[in-house]
């Protein structure tokens, strides 16, 4: 059955036609719509969708992009409509385009019969994260907090889960469900934990003296043999290679998250604080005094000039098509307000956000967002002209994750704030 068959098909079930051609009557045997209707709040790339469920009532959402008046008599041939079956409330329709605005409504049915009627249609707007940000909770991990985000598989039930993993000082961990909620986890070493990163269908996390971790459920946990005994300060992963980075110069990589090798030529001994893989498919990492290294391979590096000797913190780069052309805007950011770009991570130029704030972390999804001393919060879509966001904090923030299209940052205090 073709794609297009299939939908017609699911629009013939939402529509109740089914029951109408065999002479029944679709408001005896369907369910009514969800009283009140649904409510739709626009985030990035996503539109959250809610309403009031009736107990035995499945939900499925029909939605479509640049048409205000869908329908049911129209959603078939609206280019780009989409569904989701068997919802529950509230229910995060992901994978849409920032800017396009999205239509959205819904039918009942009782054991996937036939669609009642279908609700008023709504429509949201998905928008860039990083404007508008919100507390949470408070980690007991001490500074600094490493934090990532990944899934297992509970073999109890058999089923996907996902959690947020924290780490911080003296081992302390944290798992948690959403932001509000954190279990500790039993310690597996003392050492102070940095970073913290999900690869290779693993949670990984680095620190003091080499200490390597690693989990495949974020519970239990294995210690991995050391290769160095110099501090490791940050990790990243491509999927095939993670590398962290560390005091002294110190690179290591591994291919599985368990077994370490230190990395062949390194040019500085200076302290290296941030590693990304960037979007040119190439490795580069940054640290004291401005050092700039890159690498093809995670094993040789190449030191590069930045202009600056303020300490550098994270790094990071988006790519642009234009015209079937690819190309790149690196950024790296750091002490006294320093922001560097750079077209190919090799030639750097100062650019200015107007602060002198230290920036702790970078993130490059969609845009450039960097957080830093003081609660401070800028982004940037071009990497060339920046703006200051309102922070609900004032606290240093030190770590910055982007996960379930959420920017989620902790404080010097462990304190979470989070924008979506």
């Amino acid at each position: 059955m073709s794609l297009h068959s299939i939908r017609a098909y699911l629009l013939v079930l939402a529509s109740g036609l089914f029951l109408a051609a065999c002479g029944g009557n679709s408001t005896s045997s369907t369910p009514p719509p969800p009283v009140g209707g649904l409510s739709v709040a626009a985030g990035d790339s996503q539109v959250t969708v809610s309403w009031k469920e009736t107990p035995g009532v499945e939900y499925w959402i029909f939605a479509a992009p640049n048409n205000p008046t869908l329908s049911l008599s129209n959603w078939l041939s609206t280019t780009g409509s989409t569904y989701r079956l068997k919802v529950t409330s509230p229910y995060v329709v992901s994978g849409l385009t920032n800017g396009t605005p999205y239509s959205f409504f819904m039918t009942g049915r009782y054991n996937s019969g036939p669609g009642g009627e279908a609700t008023p249609t709504v429509a949201a707007t998905p928008r860039l994260a990083g404007a508008e940000w919100s507390a949470s909770s408070t980690l007991n991990t001490g500074t600094p907090t490493g934090l990532t985000f990944g899934s297992y598989i509970d073999t109890a039930t058999n089923s996907v889960q996902y959690t947020y993993l924290a780490v911080g000082n003296g081992g302390k961990m944290f798992r948690a469900a959403d932001l509000n909620t954190w279990t500790a986890i039993t310690p597996v070493v003392s050492a102070n934990l940095h970073a913290a990163d999900y690869g290779f269908s693993k949670f990984i996390a680095v620190g003091a003296g080499g200490s390597s971790i690693y989990s495949s459920d974020a519970k239990t946990w294995t210690q991995s043999s050391k290769i160095t005994t110099q501090n490791l300060n940050a990790i990243a992963n491509n999927g095939g290679l993670a590398i962290a980075v560390g005091d002294n110069g110190t690179v290591v990589t591994s291919k599985d998250g368990i077994t370490w090798t230190l990395a062949t030529t390194v040019p500085t001994s200076n302290n290296l604080y941030g590693v990304s893989y960037t979007s040119a498919g190439t490795w580069a990492a940054v640290g004291a005094g401005g050092t700039i290294l890159t690498s093809g391979d995670g094993l040789n590096w190449t030191a590069q000039n930045s202009g600056t000797q303020a300490d550098l913190k994270a790094l990071g780069s988006i790519a642009t098509v234009t015209a079937g052309l690819t190309s790149h805007q690196f950024i790296a950011v750091g002490a006294n307000g320093s922001i560097l770009s750079s077209p190919d991570a090799i030639t750097w130029s100062a650019q200015s956000a107007n602060t002198k704030a230290n920036f702790n972390a970078l993130s490059t999804a969609n845009q450039f967002l960097a957080v830093g001393s003081g609660g401070s919060i800028v982004t940037s879509l071009d990497g060339i002209n920046w703006k200051s966001q309102a922070s609900p904090s004032t606290a240093n923030l030190t770590y910055l994750l982007r996960a379930q299209n959420t920017y989620i940052a902790v404080n010097s205090s462990g304190g979470i704030i989070y924008s979506k």
